[in-house]
């Protein structure tokens, strides 16, 4: 991917994460436009994200490769994983990887259901720990 690309998708998906804060901040809403729900297999740990007709996320930055799949639903989706400045649609059924150090933007056309599928070679179940290694909140958490 080139440097130019993905510098303006870090820029893009940035904005929208800090404008997504802003309006946090300013409405105070505790509302979350999805759910979690986790899932373990040995070695393996799948999470089930739930996103919410009109709502709009920002992912972490994924530290490792991992397999997505979209259940269901119909999204629009800026990536750092795109060779070329474009939005995504993934609509009813599709599965990708999804390489180190991707981060994205999601606006959700309808209700969909988002399954990601993690190695997870130590069996841990505490899921606050595994986000801290699957996953930063930036690029500048990179390690």
């Amino acid at each position: 991917m080139s440097t130019a690309v993905l510098d303006i998708q870090k820029t893009k998906i940035g904005n929208i994460q800090n404008q997504l804060i802003k309006i946090i901040e300013e409405t105070q809403t505790t509302e979350i436009p999805y759910i979690n729900t986790h899932h373990f297999a040995e070695g393996v740990y799948v999470r089930a994200f739930y996103g919410l007709k009109g709502s709009v996320v920002v992912s972490r930055v994924h530290l490792h490769e991992n397999v997505t799949i979209l259940c269901s639903g119909h999204c629009r989706v800026v990536s750092t994983m795109s060779d070329k400045e474009q939005i995504e649609v993934y609509k009813n059924f599709a599965i990708f990887m999804t390489p180190p150090l991707t981060k994205r933007a999601l606006y959700f056309l309808e209700d969909t259901t988002i399954l990601t599928v993690h190695s997870n070679p130590d069996n841990i179940r505490d899921v606050e720990e595994l986000e801290r290694r699957l996953a930063v909140n930036n690029f500048e958490d990179v390690k």
